[in-house]
């Protein structure tokens, strides 16, 4: 029972956070970022600066992570950022079997019983992958 309120509450603390990976150039810290779905939609000439990866529960809202990824972008210098996707993905199962016997003394002998009980949890995740650019 202990474990389990302590794996709850782990959970919990843990469960708003997203991840981020960045890979690219940084310039100083911007204030004012655009937001695009599409490389297509973009009217300025550009240069890529970087990719990033923001990876986090599946409870946790993409607008969320999204904000998450806004933040980074003004972080590292960037001028837009360019979302290339959201990808939902099995990130682990994990199964608990308990197994309980008990045993009672009857006129006629020794009875046994035995109860046994298992859960499995499957652990799901997204992931937002897009694009930082610098305008030139």
């Amino acid at each position: 029972m202990k474990t389990a309120l302590i794996a709850m509450v782990l959970i919990i603390l843990f469960a708003g956070c997203t991840k981020i990976d960045y890979v690219g150039e940084e310039y100083p810290p911007t204030t004012r970022v655009d937001l695009f779905f599409a490389m297509d939609d973009i009217e300025r000439d550009y240069k890529i600066m970087g990719h990033i990866v923001a990876s986090a529960d599946d409870i946790v809202s993409a607008g969320k992570m999204q904000e998450k990824i806004m933040e980074e972008a003004r972080k590292k210098g960037a001028d837009a950022v360019v979302i290339l996707g959201l990808e939902r993905y099995l990130a682990g199962e994990s199964t608990s079997f308990t197994e309980t016997t008990t045993t009672k003394e009857t006129k006629k002998g020794l009875k046994s019983s035995t109860s046994a009980s298992s859960s499995t949890s499957v652990k799901e995740k997204k992931e937002i992958q897009g694009t930082f650019l610098k305008y030139k």
